[in-house]
């Protein structure tokens, strides 16, 4: 059997610094599954490094000596050059975890040279005992004051997580980038370097955000250059270029790969890099070449191979606890489900196949691909990166879990749905989870039934108290400017999202607003929603991000500033009993939402489970009945012999490692009268005895 070509696979920069990106690695670990070997590069975390090292500052302090006109900042930076030099390399690798000893340094003596990032620097939040973090923090400005320099004086299309992303942001045309593609800056020059030391005859690039697009343009022209074959694919392939038509791409690239990549991928190395490909979605510069989605296995998770997990920074950009879990920490990326269980959503891409194909695995199968990244990377912190994380899937991964006694931590996108009731999201803590991500999105009752959530913002209030009762912390999507979305209503989701910070039942929040896409619902049913399309430029490179006309909705802009600044303010705990619409100095209305409307949706009980799951301790016998050990605290429960026989068998095949038992079977299995043992049955549960 002929031996298929091996293939580098590499993530264009910028993206996340903390953790790898995990496309490349979910199509390692298919490939080598099927024989191709593979190399991991990641070009962003390598041009970081390279830039922010002894000799990458020295590079663009040179660049800038001789300019006449510079920001003042940067005449601050080029006055403590030799400061710099010497404090960039220390500083990176504290950031890397590897001198913790530069803590104490850091926060007490002049090493770091300060820029505008430290204007309002606070670290009073770390308290006397938060050293390390604090000194991370400061780190984290030191680093962000050395991207804002490149930006201002060497490359203002460079960024902390993203490089050129204006130029592939919307519906663009392709001159500025081809453009931009024909110059070198010294970041262009250090990207270049990097890409020459690339090896192999075959590369695939993913690309999932805009902001990676150009450098993946720039390495992909200058590996063909060399008579390489190079394939693109990712999430911003699927959503912006499935229809491109653009000659000067191929200067580049040899094929665009849709959907998911681990088919067209094998499909080409099968061919010995035969292009094109007509049993997959691929696209070359003779055109599409099949329409037809053929499926590869379901694969949770992936391979980091020979990526330097070392490399990655632990930053600390905010003092946020939920926004830190994106910064900070290396988390192993897995999904416990393809696409999207509910993928009914009017504003998603409902209509792609990421969205489109729900599939998912056993718990076990989950459970087992855990373990192999444990011992893989040496990390047990856990990202799930589904479009929503299945309650159902959850619960049974966290069974699963609980049952091998794994220590682990996760946190992953959810649905704020009624599945989510207060002892499954206590279950879930007890697994590992710390936080959730979900959409509340417009947060209004009519606007929540016109995008088809299927949910509301009682059942949103709900689960976010069952996940804060359990500890875990929220931050919530949210949306404003939907088609037909009134100012009214966008006040009364100020009021909802105002409420929800003031009950504590949020941690944090991001608004966003409504972007029509081509492949979601709103496009193809535009009379239905109300929506109007102006005319378009011929033939745009992207066209996923659609403008669009809302003759009967608000005047969105008035909102764009204000929103966030709210926003901010909630979030720290600062005028949370301000009336809403004085956030504008315009006329506003005033909400028309009641000021108990968060907690009147509280006063509903939500429906329990049938399983029953023992997260606690051994039970240990006492005179007076039984003593029972939670995690965070030690229970009493005093009842008969027989009783405490009762309920000795029920934690005994409710835990996880024993048999399994549901609610109706324990009550029916009661020696006495169940009624007559509710009160013990009640602080037993409050111990851990879940239902689910």
């Amino acid at each position: 059997m002929t031996a298929l070509p091996d293939i580098t696979l590499v993530l264009p920069p910028l993206t996340q610094l903390n953790t790898p990106y995990p496309s490349t690695s979910y199509l390692s670990q298919f490939l080598q599954g099927h024989g191709v070997a593979t190399v991991q590069r990641d070009l962003g975390i390598e041009l970081i490094h390279r830039l922010f090292s002894r000799d990458g500052l020295t590079r663009v302090f040179a660049a800038i000596e001789d300019k006449d006109e510079l920001p003042e900042p940067a005449w601050r930076a080029l006055a403590l050059k030799r400061q710099h030099l010497r404090a960039v390399e220390p500083v990176m690798a504290f950031l890397q975890g590897k001198d913790s000893g530069l803590a104490p340094r850091i926060l007490e003596t002049p090493f770091i040279p300060m820029g505008p990032a430290f204007e309002n620097v606070d670290l009073q939040a770390f308290g006397t005992l938060g050293t390390h973090d604090a000194a991370r923090h400061m780190a984290t400005l030191y680093l962000r004051d050395l991207v804002n320099l490149v930006t201002a004086t060497v490359d203002p299309g460079f960024g902390m997580a993203q490089y050129q992303h204006h130029l592939a942001l919307g519906a663009v045309d392709y001159g500025p980038l081809h453009a931009r593609l024909q110059q070198t800056t010294l970041v262009d020059e250090l990207l270049d370097e990097l890409t020459d030391t690339l090896t192999g005859d075959v590369f695939g690039l993913s690309v999932p955000f805009p902001g990676n697009l150009y450098g993946a343009l720039r390495i992909g022209k200058r590996l063909k250059e060399r008579g390489a074959t190079v394939l693109m694919g990712g999430g911003y392939v699927n959503t912006e270029l499935r229809d491109v038509d653009e000659p000067r791409l191929w200067e580049a690239i040899d094929a665009l790969t849709y959907d998911d990549g681990e088919g067209p991928l094998l499909a080409i190395l099968q061919h010995h890099v035969g292009l094109p490909d007509r049993r997959h979605r691929t696209r070359t510069a003779q055109g599409m070449h099949s329409a037809e989605v053929i499926r590869p296995p379901f694969t949770p998770a992936g391979t980091y191979g020979d990526l330097d997990l070392g490399k990655y920074l632990q930053l600390i950009d905010t003092l946020n606890p939920a926004h830190r879990l994106w910064a900070d920490g290396r988390w192993n990326k897995m999904t416990l489900a393809h696409g999207c269980y509910w993928r009914k959503c009017s504003f998603c891409d409902v209509n792609l196949d990421y969205i489109q194909h729900y599939e998912t695995a056993s718990a076990k199968v989950l459970v087992d691909h855990m373990e192999r990244l444990i011992e893989e990377t040496g990390h047990r912190g856990f990202h799930f990166v589904d479009e929503a994380a299945p309650p159902k899937a959850l619960k049974a991964v966290a069974i699963e879990i609980l049952k091998r006694d794994l220590g682990i931590t996760m946190w992953g996108n959810i649905r704020f749905e009624k599945a989510f009731t207060p002892d499954l999201c206590r279950l879930l803590a007890a697994a590992g989870l710390v936080a959730v991500t979900g959409g509340l999105e417009v947060a209004n009752e009519r606007l929540l039934e016109r995008i088809r959530k299927g949910v509301t913002v009682d059942q949103v209030t709900r689960a976010a108290a069952a996940f804060r009762d359990a500890g875990v912390m929220v931050h919530a999507y949210l949306m404003y400017g939907f088609p037909t979305q009134t100012e009214q209503e966008t006040i009364d989701s100020m009021e909802v999202v105002r409420q929800l910070f003031e009950a504590d039942l949020v941690n944090s929040a991001f608004w966003h607003r409504f972007v029509l896409t081509r492949h979601a619902p709103v496009f193809a049913e535009q009379d239905a929603f109300g929506v109007q399309l102006p005319p378009r430029p011929n033939n745009p490179f992207a066209s996923n991000d659609m403008p669009h006309l809302d003759p009967t909705g608000a005047d969105h802009d008035l909102f764009d500033d204000v929103l966030p600044i709210a926003l901010n303010a909630w979030m720290q705990g600062h005028d949370l009993d301000r009336a809403v619409h004085t956030w504008f100095s315009g006329h506003m209305p005033k909400t028309t939402e009641r000021r108990d409307r968060i907690k009147r949706a509280l006063s509903e009980t939500q429906l329990e489970g049938h399983r029953l799951i023992w997260v606690g301790g051994d039970a240990m016998r006492t005179p007076q009945g039984l003593e029972l050990h939670a995690v965070d605290g030690v229970g009493e429960i005093e009842v008969s012999d027989a009783v405490g026989d009762w309920l000795m068998g029920v934690l005994e095949d409710a835990s996880p490692h024993g048999e399994g038992l549901t609610y109706k079977a324990a009550v029916e299995r009661c020696p006495v009268n169940f009624g007559a043992v509710a009160e013990a049955w009640h602080d037993v549960c409050e111990l851990g005895l879940l239902r689910v």
